[in-house]
Parts: structure tokens; sequence; C-alpha cells
């Protein structure tokens, strides 16, 4: 569900109006979205685009963390970790994989058909986290973590390793 308030508070927190968000997927303990979730494909100005991010992180102070661990090289430290260890690098492609399967199982049959018909198909239904082909990359530390809290329990590899090596946790 995503009702006014929530609109609001992440037009507040992100400073611009998000399209196509199709609930929240994770709040703080105080109610204030966390994580969104946004419709794979929206249909704007007359044109169909496709949105390769399903979970947005939009909460300020995480994001504001998550930022500053980019700053100091965060991506590539975490790169670095998966890519020395074969059991990491397995879990990493794995999520790459459900993310891509979650992204593409949100669409209907109708969307799915206006996804092959603009060419974005292939995009939405094998992209992994931030919409990239190589399942052994990592695009934007926002959107791992984003998609580690909407995974609850199970959590990501990439928003473990940010949880141990930065000390982030969530908190939510």
């Amino acid at each position: 569900m995503f009702c006014d308030e929530d609109h609001q508070y992440v037009t507040a927190c992100l400073g611009y109006n998000l399209q196509g968000v199709l609930g929240v997927a994770v709040r703080r303990s105080t109610g204030e979205p966390t994580v969104i979730i946004n419709l794979p494909l929206i249909h704007k100005n007359e044109v169909w685009h496709p949105v390769s991010t399903l979970y947005w992180l939009v909460d300020p102070d995480l994001n504001e963390a998550i930022a500053g661990i980019e700053a100091q090289g965060g991506n590539c430290e975490i790169q670095r970790d998966i890519a020395s260890d074969t059991k990491l690098q397995l879990a990493h492609r794995e999520d790459n994989k459900y993310y891509a399967r979650a992204r593409w199982a949100v669409l209907n049959d109708q969307e799915k058909g206006i996804a092959a018909q603009v060419g974005v198909r292939e995009l939405l239904e094998h992209a992994g986290i931030c919409g990239t082909f190589s399942h052994d990359a990592i695009k934007c530390l926002h959107a791992h973590y984003a998609f580690h809290l909407a995974r609850r329990e199970a959590g990501s590899t990439v928003g473990k390793l940010i949880d141990s090596r930065y000390g982030l946790s969530a908190g939510i």
C-alpha cells in the first residue's frame, strides 16, 4: 500500500516525485517508508519507460550512510570481496537472478507484452540489480541495500557485506 502520507514523505525525502510506485516494501518501526517498490514499466508522455530498479531506498539516514560508504570506495571493496570468494560469487549471482524474477513477476501479462513490443523485455526479465546484465557486477550500493532490506531475513550478499564491513544495520 502507498497512501498519500507515504507519497508526501517519499517526495520530501528524495526531493522529487517518483512515478509508478507500487507500495512500501519496508517501513521503519515508526511507520515511515524505508524501501519502496517501483512498477518496472511506466507510461509517461505517451512513451513506455522501463524502470530496472524494483526496490528503491528512500530512508534519508540510510541513503546518507550508503553515500558515505560509496564515497570511501565501498563499491570496489565489496566487489573485491565477492570476486575473491567463490561462495559469495555464486550467492551474488543468485541474488541478481532472484531480483530479475521478482521484477518480472510484478508485471501482468499485458505489461509483459508491452515490454516485448517496446524492446525492454530482456532488460526487465533478465537484468539484475540496477539493471545490469553482468550478475557479477555491483553498480549502486543504494539499490543493493534496498534489496537486502526488502528480502527481510534472507537479506542479500552485498547487504550482508555492507552490514558486516561497515557496521550498518538498518535497525528498522
